[in-house]
Protein backbone atom coordinates (compact mmCIF):
# COMPACT_ATOMS: atom_id res chain seq x y z
CA UNK A 1 0.00 0.00 0.00
CA UNK A 2 1.46 3.19 -0.93
CA UNK A 3 -0.61 7.25 -0.18
CA UNK A 4 -0.67 8.62 -3.34
CA UNK A 5 -1.23 12.69 -3.57
CA UNK A 6 -3.84 12.87 -6.61
CA UNK A 7 -4.47 16.16 -8.69
CA UNK A 8 -5.74 17.16 -11.58
CA UNK A 9 -3.98 17.85 -14.82
CA UNK A 10 -6.72 19.27 -17.51
CA UNK A 11 -9.07 16.27 -17.38
CA UNK A 12 -6.61 13.79 -16.17
CA UNK A 13 -6.29 12.38 -13.24
CA UNK A 14 -2.72 12.52 -11.78
CA UNK A 15 -0.94 11.15 -8.88
CA UNK A 16 2.72 11.57 -6.64
CA UNK A 17 3.33 9.42 -3.81
CA UNK A 18 3.07 11.34 -0.45
CA UNK A 19 7.28 10.33 0.00
CA UNK A 20 8.35 12.87 -2.46
CA UNK A 21 6.63 16.18 -1.17
CA UNK A 22 8.03 17.83 1.07
CA UNK A 23 4.86 19.95 1.64
CA UNK A 24 1.70 21.57 0.04
CA UNK A 25 1.53 25.19 0.16
CA UNK A 26 -1.20 27.63 -0.30
CA UNK A 27 -0.70 31.14 -2.22
CA UNK A 28 3.36 31.63 -1.69
CA UNK A 29 4.69 34.93 -2.67
CA UNK A 30 6.07 34.29 -6.11
CA UNK A 31 8.84 36.16 -7.14
CA UNK A 32 10.06 37.16 -10.44
CA UNK A 33 12.87 35.60 -12.30
CA UNK A 34 14.50 37.46 -15.10
CA UNK A 35 13.87 36.08 -18.39
CA UNK A 36 12.17 33.32 -17.10
CA UNK A 37 9.30 32.19 -19.32
CA UNK A 38 7.06 29.17 -20.09
CA UNK A 39 7.52 26.63 -17.57
CA UNK A 40 9.52 28.29 -15.22
CA UNK A 41 6.62 30.71 -13.56
CA UNK A 42 9.16 32.12 -10.94
CA UNK A 43 11.00 31.37 -7.71
CA UNK A 44 9.51 31.11 -4.20
CA UNK A 45 11.87 31.44 -0.40
CA UNK A 46 10.76 28.23 1.05
CA UNK A 47 12.45 28.19 4.78
CA UNK A 48 15.16 30.14 3.45
CA UNK A 49 16.04 28.04 0.35
CA UNK A 50 14.90 29.54 -3.04
CA UNK A 51 12.90 26.89 -5.24
CA UNK A 52 12.07 27.32 -8.78
CA UNK A 53 8.41 27.04 -9.08
CA UNK A 54 7.35 24.73 -12.53
CA UNK A 55 4.00 24.79 -14.64
CA UNK A 56 3.43 21.42 -14.55
CA UNK A 57 0.45 21.27 -16.32
CA UNK A 58 1.73 23.71 -18.81
CA UNK A 59 5.16 21.37 -18.92
CA UNK A 60 2.97 18.60 -19.66
CA UNK A 61 1.55 20.08 -22.87
CA UNK A 62 -1.69 20.21 -20.83
CA UNK A 63 -4.07 23.42 -22.30
CA UNK A 64 -5.92 26.02 -19.96
CA UNK A 65 -5.20 28.62 -17.34
CA UNK A 66 -6.41 27.17 -14.39
CA UNK A 67 -3.96 26.05 -11.58
CA UNK A 68 -4.92 25.95 -7.89
CA UNK A 69 -3.63 28.23 -5.21
CA UNK A 70 -1.88 25.23 -3.59
CA UNK A 71 1.44 24.40 -4.85
CA UNK A 72 3.37 21.11 -4.38
CA UNK A 73 7.41 21.37 -2.97
CA UNK A 74 8.53 18.23 -3.64
CA UNK A 75 11.64 16.93 -0.90
CA UNK A 76 15.19 17.44 -2.25
CA UNK A 77 15.59 13.65 -3.34
CA UNK A 78 13.34 14.64 -6.53
CA UNK A 79 15.09 17.90 -6.89
CA UNK A 80 13.34 20.79 -4.30
CA UNK A 81 11.19 21.73 -7.43
CA UNK A 82 7.52 23.07 -6.60
CA UNK A 83 4.82 22.35 -9.16
CA UNK A 84 1.71 24.07 -9.61
CA UNK A 85 -1.60 22.15 -10.54
CA UNK A 86 -5.14 22.08 -12.13
CA UNK A 87 -5.96 20.90 -9.02
CA UNK A 88 -4.99 19.37 -5.76
CA UNK A 89 -7.35 16.49 -4.96
CA UNK A 90 -7.14 14.15 -2.12
CA UNK A 91 -4.50 11.45 -0.60
CA UNK A 92 -5.84 7.86 -2.00
CA UNK A 93 -4.05 4.73 -0.29
CA UNK A 94 -3.32 2.45 -3.18
CA UNK A 95 -2.19 -1.18 -4.10
CA UNK A 96 0.96 -0.43 -5.88
CA UNK A 97 0.82 -4.04 -7.44
CA UNK A 98 -1.91 -3.37 -9.30
CA UNK A 99 -0.15 -0.78 -10.81
CA UNK A 100 0.53 -0.65 -14.36
CA UNK A 101 2.49 -0.12 -17.22
CA UNK A 102 0.86 2.43 -19.90
CA UNK A 103 -0.99 0.83 -22.55
CA UNK A 104 0.18 1.06 -26.29
CA UNK A 105 -1.26 4.17 -27.33
CA UNK A 106 -1.01 5.92 -24.33
CA UNK A 107 -0.88 10.08 -25.26
CA UNK A 108 -0.38 11.36 -21.73
CA UNK A 109 3.24 12.44 -20.95
CA UNK A 110 5.56 11.31 -18.18
CA UNK A 111 3.34 8.97 -16.77
CA UNK A 112 5.54 6.33 -14.76
CA UNK A 113 1.91 3.65 -14.89
CA UNK A 114 -1.51 4.01 -14.02
CA UNK A 115 -3.99 2.47 -11.56
CA UNK A 116 -7.81 2.32 -11.06
CA UNK A 117 -9.30 3.40 -8.67
CA UNK A 118 -12.58 3.61 -8.08
CA UNK A 119 -13.26 3.35 -11.59
CA UNK A 120 -11.20 6.84 -12.05
CA UNK A 121 -7.65 5.88 -13.68
CA UNK A 122 -4.54 7.78 -12.20
CA UNK A 123 -1.63 8.32 -13.70
CA UNK A 124 1.50 8.43 -11.86
CA UNK A 125 3.57 11.26 -12.17
CA UNK A 126 7.16 9.45 -13.53
CA UNK A 127 9.50 12.56 -12.06
CA UNK A 128 12.28 11.75 -13.70
CA UNK A 129 10.80 12.48 -17.32
CA UNK A 130 9.75 15.44 -15.61
CA UNK A 131 13.22 16.72 -14.23
CA UNK A 132 14.63 15.12 -17.78
CA UNK A 133 12.11 17.90 -19.84
CA UNK A 134 13.59 20.42 -17.62
CA UNK A 135 16.85 19.95 -18.44
CA UNK A 136 16.50 19.77 -21.63
CA UNK A 137 14.58 23.19 -21.51
CA UNK A 138 17.43 25.14 -19.71
CA UNK A 139 20.20 23.49 -21.34
CA UNK A 140 19.34 25.49 -24.27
Amino acid sequence: MALILTYSLGNDLYGLEIDAIQEIIENPVLHYVPRAEGVLTGSINFHGQILAVIDLPKLLGFAGNQRDHRHLVLTSEYRSLVFTTCGVERIVNLEMEFLQPPPDGHDRPAVRGIIDFNETTINLLDTDEVTKQLEDIFAE
